[in-house]
């Protein structure tokens, strides 16, 4: 890459960082929010459509950076989980006092709550560029669509690696599995806020702590033992 190919991919990332808070702090996608990222980044709003030939370009800009962020997240908690060192742990009374009805998979689910796949900020941002999809004149249903399927096509083989180390496989299809675990948790994760509840708090909700195991159970089964 040359060097203003590499300068061009900076500023790149830079305005949709930039647009990323700004987004997810509420703010709609306007002349006066591309106008604020642009000050702050030190490029002419006049040269910005040579970064983001559209407002969905930027808004799609912004999704994948929410989506590659959310992916290693989940990745590096999955790499790091050790379900049967923590269910040892657990019965020796380090982590809770219910620790003798615990299970794998009950900890695999807070585990998944507590890496912070999606903050209050990415699930707005979410939920504008499907509201703009589904209103604009212009179309653009299939990149949101599209962007839909590569997320949940990105999770499958970070869910497989969580069910091989709990000794277990998926029964249904990993990518419908993985989509079901997803839609749920994201609608579970909006009500738990309306409801005036903490982001951080997410992980004792009764969806972390009841829904999601059984939806983990119900989409596998154990390995087969030797």
């Amino acid at each position: 890459m040359s060097r203003g190919s590499e300068q061009r991919q900076v500023t790149l990332d830079r305005l949709t960082r930039a647009a990323r808070v700004a987004l997810g702090s509420g703010r709609t996608l306007d002349d006066r929010l591309i106008a604020d990222i642009c000050e702050q980044n030190g490029v002419d709003p006049k040269a910005f459509r040579r970064f983001f030939a559209t407002d969905d370009e930027l808004l799609d800009a912004v999704n994948e950076q929410l989506v590659h962020d959310c992916v290693s997240r989940l990745r590096s908690a999955v790499d790091a989980f050790d379900a049967i060192h923590l269910v040892e742990s657990e019965d020796e009374g380090e982590v809770g006092e219910a620790a003798d009805t615990t299970t794998p998979l009950e900890i695999a689910a807070r585990m998944l709550a507590d890496s912070w796949p999606l903050d209050r900020g990415g699930l707005i941002i979410r939920a504008q560029r499907r509201l703009r999809a589904l209103t604009s004149q212009a179309g653009g249903g299939d990149a949101a669509a599209a962007a839909e399927r590569s997320f949940v096509e990105r999770l499958v083989p970070v869910f497989e690696d969580l069910m091989a180390k709990l000794d277990r496989r998926f029964t249904w299809s990993p990518t419908l599995a993985v989509r079901v675990v997803v839609d749920t948790y994201e609608r579970s994760f909006e009500s738990w806020l309306l409801m005036g509840n903490r982001e951080e708090d997410f992980d004792a909700s009764p969806y972390a702590t009841r829904t999601l195991p059984v939806l983990l159970r119900g989409t596998s089964e154990p390995l087969p033992t030797a």
